[in-house]
């Protein structure tokens, strides 16, 4: 396998945050840390909030995500998430808190507008 690459892609919703060929991956799946090198099985796997570490020629590159999917086949990850962020390896834990209270406002959010929600609903119910 020496000389072999993984081509990598990582994408929010909004933009890429990476493209390129890198020597090994890190992800944060929920069942745990999961490493890919060249020639990794095919894998489909959800991601939970954490810090991805891609190997470079150049060293180490490392990612915050907010959740999301990862795709490898054949040498090519995709990685799709809800937020992404590259941060340095000291800054990691700051960028986890950051992210996981990012997530619970939204998280928030979203259960105070499914309430408002059956709340309109009940009103509409109502005037009828």
């Amino acid at each position: 396998m020496a000389g072999k690459k993984i081509r990598v892609s990582l994408v929010t919703p909004e933009v890429q945050i990476f493209e390129g060929m890198i020597d090994s991956l890190i992800v944060p799946a929920e069942s745990g840390a999961l490493g890919i090198l060249p020639g990794h099985i095919p894998i489909v796997a959800q991601l939970s909030i954490g810090i991805i570490k891609l190997g470079t020629d150049e060293g180490p590159r490392y990612f915050g995500i907010q959740r999301g999917y990862i795709e490898f086949l054949f040498n090519k990850a995709n990685i799709l998430t809800e937020h992404a962020v590259e941060t340095k390896y000291e800054d990691r834990d700051k960028v986890l808190k950051e992210l996981k209270k990012e997530y619970e406002i939204v998280q928030e959010l979203t259960e105070d507008t499914k309430k408002v929600a059956e709340a309109m609903t009940h009103l509409k119910h109502l005037n009828n």
